[in-house]
Order: structure tokens, then sequence, then C-alpha cells
């Protein structure tokens, strides 16, 4: 009895480590690799990293440069034409984006201004966002970006944004 328990533990012990390294090579590999955000400008790139691509894309990167329980916030004009915002989770808004179904867009910060105290900032920010990362931009508007630095990394405490419109432009001071 005690050679099979002999057998078991050494084979135990020479399978336990391969199917260690297996299961964290299939790890690494499934995840994706997020920009960091470790200054303000990083943290801009990596956020229009992480919401850019098709609406099925993972989110794994939006959830690293998002606080777990950050608010995204459109501000839409109603029919009657009172301004409203709709506040989203995180999930909620990966949500809204799958329901897009093949949707691609690509966002990208074109114009930031950052002001700044201690551990907090905020981002005045004109985004584009594009069908393809080389297109001209379809849609533009502002985004209010609320974040917060924990001595490594910046990361969003919310977004509220709102759309230009054509009675709306964008003021030229906010432009590149």
């Amino acid at each position: 009895m005690s050679r099979i328990a002999a057998a078991f533990t050494l084979a135990a012990s020479l399978l336990v480590p391969a199917l260690s390294a297996q299961s964290s090579e299939n790890l690494t590999a499934s995840v994706p690799a997020c920009l960091p955000s470790s200054t303000l400008e990083q943290l801009t790139k990596a956020l229009d990293d992480a919401v850019s691509g098709p609406a099925d894309k993972d989110r794994a990167c939006l959830r690293e440069v998002v606080l777990p329980d950050a608010r995204l916030i459109p501000l839409f004009r109603t029919p009657d034409g009172v301004y409203s915002p709709h506040t989203l989770t995180v999930d909620g808004w990966i949500d809204a984006v799958r329901k897009r179904g093949n949707t691609v867009f690509y966002e990208r910060q074109v114009k930031v201004k950052t002001e700044t105290y201690g551990h907090m900032a905020h981002l005045w920010s004109t985004y584009e966002i594009r069908p393809t990362p080389d297109a001209k931009a379809t849609v533009r508007g502002i985004n209010s970006i609320q974040a917060v630095f924990d001595g490594q990394r910046w990361r969003v405490a919310q977004i509220l944004w709102e759309a230009e419109t054509p009675s709306e432009t964008i003021p030229e001071k906010y432009l590149p």
C-alpha cells in the first residue's frame, strides 16, 4: 500500500507543476495586454484603447482602467428637448455597447485640459469617434472625466459626456 501511495505522490509532484504551467500559459494568452495608466496622459490613451474596437471586444482592460463602482454617464437630449443623464455602471455600459451588434468604433481624445490636486484629477477632454482608427471623425463631444491616483496608477471614477449636435457645436477653445 505504501508503494502505491508513494507512486501517487511522485506522480502528483511531477504533474502539478506541469498542469500549473499550462493553466498560467492559457490564462496569460487569454488576458489582453492593457495599456499602463501611471500618468494622466497614459490614462487617456488606455481609456481610448479600452472603449474602442468591436462591440463584443473583451473589456478586461476597461475594468482595469476604471474603478469597480465607476459611473459612465452619457447626457442625452430627450424628444421633448430636455437634457437628461443616463447613469451606467461599467457592466451597464458594456451591455449597451454589445446591444449595438457588430458596430465598431474608435474613440480618441484630441484635446485634454487637466486639473489636479493631490491624488485626484479632472480631465476636460474633447473626443472624436471614428469607424476605423484612421477614418474621419463622425462624432465629436466633450468628456468630463474624474480620476484618482492610488500611488501606482490613475483610474477613472466617473465620466460624464455629451456629444456635439448641430445646434450645440464644440467651442473653438476645446478643439485641437
